[in-house]
């Protein structure tokens, strides 16, 4: 008789099944702990962020809050009306910029934690088809290194825009009449000094 025996071949793959379902679990456990101390990571990236646009939001507002001042001085307004008018714009846009600077820094805190999930679940069903990953932690931690070298390359002043348009359109505009002042001016100085012809 050759028959083997069934039960021997029964436990090999018995033991084979155990042996999978723990390489299995062992990798979903490597997996897991890999995430531990994330939320740290998005804390620190949160306020790395959050500097960022600050920098970019004070940049732009010293020179937003220069260039009116040059204006306003320019054109005999300074400490008047269009001056106070021009630090209440500047106090407006600020505000906005900054509630702006907040939901862009939540935005991208939120797209770093959706890409962190994505990969684990993308991790946890390769390892749970009993696939031969190597080293889960590594592999997952290199996964999530490469999701926060992404995040980290966000453009702040891109992402801020300009923010304060208003009172750069408004500096624009001082500019553009105190050049207009000045040709006027210049126009009737060269028609009263008599070399502008005949009157």
């Amino acid at each position: 008789m050759c028959g083997g025996n069934p039960s021997a071949a029964q436990d090999a793959a018995n033991a084979q099944q155990a042996a999978t379902q723990a390489s299995i679990s062992n990798n979903v456990s490597q997996i897991n702990s890999a995430f531990g101390n994330r939320s740290q990571e998005y804390q620190n990236y949160q306020n790395a962020l959050q500097t960022q646009y600050q920098t970019e939001l004070n940049r732009q507002q010293a020179i937003a809050t220069r260039n009116s001042k040059f204006a306003t001085a320019r054109n005999g307004l300074a400490g008047g009306s269009a001056s106070v008018d021009a630090g209440k714009l500047l106090g407006q846009e600020e505000q906005e910029g900054t509630v702006n600077a907040q939901q862009q820094v939540q935005s991208n805190v939120a797209k770093l934690e959706a890409n962190d999930q994505a990969t684990k679940q993308q991790m946890i069903s390769l390892a749970q088809s009993g696939a031969d990953i190597g080293n889960a932690a590594q592999l997952t931690g290199d996964a999530l290194q490469a999701n926060i070298g992404q995040a980290q390359s966000v453009n702040a002043a891109q992402g801020l825009g300009q923010v304060f348009g208003d009172t750069t359109t408004s500096y624009t505009n001082e500019q553009q009449a105190a050049a207009l002042r000045s040709g006027v001016l210049k126009g009737q100085v060269y028609a009263t000094s008599g070399l502008g012809g005949k009157t």
